[in-house]
Formats: structure tokens, C-alpha cells, sequence
């Protein structure tokens, strides 16, 4: 037909969005035979995954077993609840997400061109029983866009540098001797360039979107979810807006929203995560949309104030300014100071973002906001990726030949920054951190050579201050489902075919991460989880 657009059939399952775990829950569905419809409001394909670091964490993988490392769901559920904050028990959610994990990953490699790679980073709570110091964290290998046939050019690019992998970033001084370890890797990276292989989640989105299209998934671009159709309560579909009209897509057993996060959406911001926000690691296209079509059809939405919140520092990305996550206090002579001019915690504790957005819990006021990195000139010599980009913003980094001038750049008492400096530098000459314990999460810093830790004096001006807010590479409310991922009211009862997962979903382990990768491993797993219960229902082939 002439006027046929690829809404004109009623399709299974209905995707809203093409991230991680919308594209693990198409592929999910159509190799079980059920007719599969993606659509992504953008031109571009992948979302906050392809721009994300490509770090997955999945415990009791057959990768780890492989290599001979014990690891079980039990141990890891109790690392979760020991992990999460005291006042959280999402049990039913948390043994759904594990289960589903290591068949998840098993099944992509089965079902794609993906292949994966234990890196050597332990879980960051080694005191929590049933953590595990290796074997939960993976990445995808590096993986040729030409995979994704027809749709290789319209996967989203990345704001990290595409040809090195999350292994080369870790196990590497990429971000200290950028051009020495360009040049040591330039045998590999020179062939990875020639072949258009990327690393991190451009590799990983690539590599779902082949399987995808080899399994039969009808993806459509610049097709915006708008609206959900409701047929007695229950979701029949979606109303799309494609090419300026708008079509009714019909879905038999569900639709899926896996439409990513809310960052973009400012009234949502200022509603749920209010406050100094720095830059933003996710596409514009990020604005809430499944949010609000889920709320538009009774499901609630909860956790709204979590998010992944990481240090970033600028980077162009689309003729605009983004965040690329580069953890850039983690420097021997550079601490962190809260509005007031005092340190206030160990700079390399994982999960900082965490600590950046502590509220008093009477005010809701921030505790720490606006924060700075205070560090001296023999910094930015070591760190030449913050030189370069600091160009970006003009005001984000400053410098002064005394401390008393670089406090009042940056709006802090001069006395209190001074105390707090002589402070530091007399626990450098002891070589311990009483203070706060810096120096105590080894292990992490031996995984990650961004990191190089210790403690070293600051002494030599020109003084420097970064601003260090807020940066969102994901955020991680949205409506509350059960443990097959189905949407629910404010009542707890079901709201029947309609399936959230990803950054569109109230997250099970919100803003504290259990493991370096506990965006994208948890993302996949409840896309997986919920295109199980709809292969279910359908009676499709297990």
C-alpha cells in the first residue's frame, strides 16, 4: 500500500525507547518468535547506553565461572542488602534483577555479535558479606559499527573516546598520559579506527541492534511515544507521532517504556532533584517522556530523587555541552571542600555522587553544594584532559596566587580554606588520613588507574578550584513495577501490558552503586525480565 507506515500492524510487543534494556528486551521477545516493534524518539539509536562507559555488572556470570571464580546469587543478594541504604528492602525485586543476570548475558552472546570481558575491578563494599573482589564487573569487547548493517551510522555516538575500551581505560594511564598511551596502543587502536570498531556502549548498543534486526525487530527512528492507548484499563498500545502525523500502534500481549531518564526535563528537575546540577552525560532527548505516559495511565512513580550521580568535566557533544565522567578529584594533592570551605570526605570513596547529594533532612537543603575540587599547580600538569576541556566553561575552574584570592573567586570564608589546606598538608606529612580515611579503599585505585590516590601536600600557586556539582549520567525514578517489571498503581495493583524498565523505572538499588557497573547490568537484566514475563503470557517458545 502506498499510505502503509509500520504502524499499520498490530505487533506483540510495542518498545518505546532503544537503550540497553529496551533493545535486550526486543531481542528477548523476537527470538521467542513474538513480532516486535522498537521505536526511538530520535534519529540516533542507544540513548545514555551508547554513551556510557560500557562497565556491566552481572554476579554469578558464566564468564567469572569460566575463569574459575566462585560466585552465587544468594552471596549476591546479601551483598545488596547489605549494601543498599538501611531503610531500602526491595527483596523480591533484587533476587528478580540477580536471577535474571547471568541468563541474560548468556543469551546475548547467543543472540549477537557481543562478546565480553571480566575486568579486575572488585565490588566496592569488600566489608559487606557476600561481596566478591572479581568476576561481577564485564565490559563488551570492541565490536565494528559496520555490525549493525543498514543501521551502522545511526547508533548514537559518545562523549568518551569511541576506539578505547573500558578495559583500556582502566588498565592504562589513558587519562594522565593521553598521548603516550594513544601511542602505546596504536597498533590496536589504528586497527580498531580502520575497521570502525568501538569500544564501551556504542560497542555494546551496536551489538544489540544487529541482533535485533537479525531476529526480526521492526526499529523505527524519529518516532516519539506520545501517549498510551488503554482498552478497558489495560494497555493496548501507543499513540506515536512519526514524520508530523500520528499513528495508533497496536500491541497484543504489552508495551515496554524504556524511554531513559528525565535529566532534560527541567520543571521535573527542579521538582525531584532540586539544586546546582553540573553537566548532564545523556542525550537531550532525555526529557520524561515515559514518565509521563506511564503517570497519564495510573501508574505511580517513585524514587524520583535517585539518580547516578558522577563526576563529569565538559565535552562538546552535538554542538552543545555534555558531561563526560572523568573522576578528577581522585588526585594525591587535590581534596574536595563543601560551601563553607571545609573538607567533608574521602575523595575516593566510591559512590562520591552519592555523598555530593546529601540533604539535611529537616531543610532538604544540600549539605555540601556548592562543592570545588582545591588542588595547586603542579595539578593540571598531570591532568591534561581538565586543561583542555576547562576551555568549555569559563567559570568552572579557577586560579589564584593565594588561597585567601582563590576564596573569594569562589565565594568561600578565606580562613576557613586556609585551615582547612594547612590541615590536609599536616596529615600528608604523617602519611595518614585521620580525618577521613583516605587511603582505605586500595583495592579500587589498584583496578582503576585514573584514580592514583595517596596523599600529597598543597602548596604551590597558583592555587586551582574546579566547581564539583551534581553531574547525572542517569536518573533513576520512575514508575514502581513488581518483580516481572509490570507497572503498578498507587494501590500495588497491576496495571495490565504495560512494562517499564531501564531509567524509566523506580530503580530497585536507586543511587548507591553496588559495583561500578550497576546502571547498565541492572538495566539489561530487567529489560530481560520483562520480555520473560510477556514471552510468558504470549505463549512464546521458552
Amino acid at each position: 500500500m502506498a499510505n502503509a507506515s509500520p504502524f499499520d500492524s498490530t505487533y506483540d510487543l510495542i518498545v518505546l525507547g532503544s537503550g540497553c534494556a529496551a533493545l535486550t528486551a526486543a531481542l528477548r521477545a523476537a527470538t521467542s518468535g513474538l513480532s516486535v516493534l522498537v521505536c526511538e524518539k530520535t534519529s540516533l539509536l542507544g540513548g545514555a547506553s551508547a554513551m556510557s562507559a560500557g562497565g556491566i555488572w552481572v554476579p554469578a556470570n558464566h564468564l567469572a565461572k569460566r575463569a574459575g571464580l566462585e560466585d552465587n546469587l544468594d552471596d549476591a543478594l546479601r551483598y545488596i542488602a547489605g549494601a543498599t541504604p538501611e531503610d531500602w528492602d526491595e527483596t523480591p525485586s533484587w533476587q528478580a534483577m540477580l536471577s535474571a543476570g547471568p541468563s541474560m548475558l548468556e543469551f546475548i552472546e547467543a543472540h549477537t555479535p557481543l562478546r565480553f570481558r571480566l575486568t579486575n575491578e572488585p565490588d566496592p563494599f569488600p566489608a559487606v558479606p557476600g561481596s566478591r573482589p572479581k568476576g561481577r564487573m564485564l565490559s563488551p569487547l570492541p565490536l565494528s559499527r559496520l555490525a549493525a548493517g543498514r543501521l551502522a551510522f545511526c547508533i548514537r555516538g559518545s562523549t568518551l573516546p569511541e576506539p578505547f575500551t573500558y578495559h583500556d581505560v582502566l588498565e592504562t594511564d589513558l587519562y594522565h598520559r593521553p598521548l603516550a598511551t594513544t601511542f602505546q596502543l596504536l597498533p590496536r587502536l589504528t586497527k580498531r579506527v580502520l575497521t570502525l570498531s568501538a569500544g564501551k556502549g556504542v560497542a555494546l548498543i551496536t551489538g544489540l541492534v544487529r541482533g535485533c534486526v537479525d531476529a526480526g525487530c521492526r526499529i523505527v527512528r524519529k518516532a516519539r511515544g506520545i501517549e498510551l492507548l488503554l482498552d478497558g484499563g489495560r494497555v493496548a498500545g501507543a499513540r506515536i507521532e512519526w514524520q508530523g502525523r500520528e499513528y495508533e500502534a497496536r500491541a497484543r500481549h504489552g508495551v515496554l517504556i524504556a524511554t531513559g531518564g528525565f535529566e532534560w526535563n527541567a520543571q521535573m528537575m527542579s521538582q525531584h532533584i532540586p539544586g546546582p546540577i553540573g553537566f548532564l552525560g545523556g542525550p537531550r532527548s532525555l526529557t520524561g517522556d515515559g514518565h509521563r505516559m506511564a503517570a497519564q495511565a495510573g501508574a505511580e512513580l517513585a524514587r524520583m530523587d535517585q539518580a547516578t550521580f558522577t563526576p563529569a568535566i565538559p565535552r562538546p557533544y552535538h554542538c552543545a555541552i555534555h558531561g563526560m565522567p572523568v573522576p578528577y578529584h581522585g588526585e594525591a594533592n587535590s581534596i574536595l571542600i563543601d560551601r563553607h570551605g571545609r573538607r567533608f570526605t574521602d575523595e575516593l570513596i566510591p559512590n562520591i555522587g552519592e555523598v555530593i547529594n546529601r540533604r539535611d533532612p529537616a531543610t532538604g537543603e544540600a549539605l555540601y553544594l556548592p562543592a570545588y575540587v582545591v588542588t595547586d599547580a603542579s595539578y593540571l600538569p598531570k591532568m591534561p584532559l581538565i586543561r583542555w576541556m576547562s576551555r568549555l566553561s569559563p567559570d568552572w575552574l579557577v586560579k589564584a596566587e593565594t588561597l585567601e584570592s582563590l576564596a573569594a573567586k569562589i565565594d568561600v570564608d578565606p580562613r576557613t580554606l586556609a585551615e582547612t589546606v594547612t590541615r590536609y598538608n599536616a596529615l600528608c606529612a604523617t602519611g595518614v588520613d585521620s580525618d577521613f580515611g583516605r587511603g582505605s579503599t586500595r583495592a579500587q585505585q589498584a583496578a582503576d588507574k585514573r584514580k592514583s590516590g595517596g596523599l600529597a601536600p598543597i602548596v604551590q600557586p597558583p592555587f586551582v578550584a574546579i566547581r564539583f556539582l551534581r553531574s547525572i549520567m542517569s536518573t533513576k525514578g520512575g514508575p514502581r513495577t513488581d518483580e516481572r517489571g509490570r507497572a503498578l498503581r498507587a494501590d500495588g495493583s497491576v496495571i495490565e501490558g504495560l512494562y517499564c524498565a531501564g531509567a524509566s523505572m523506580a530503580n530497585p538499588i536507586g543511587t548507591r552503586g553496588v559495583g561500578a557497573g550497576t546502571t547498565l547490568g541492572p538495566f539489561m537484566s530487567w529489560g530481560y525480565l520483562c520480555a520473560d514475563d510477556i514471552v510468558r503470557r504470549a505463549g512464546g517458545k521458552p
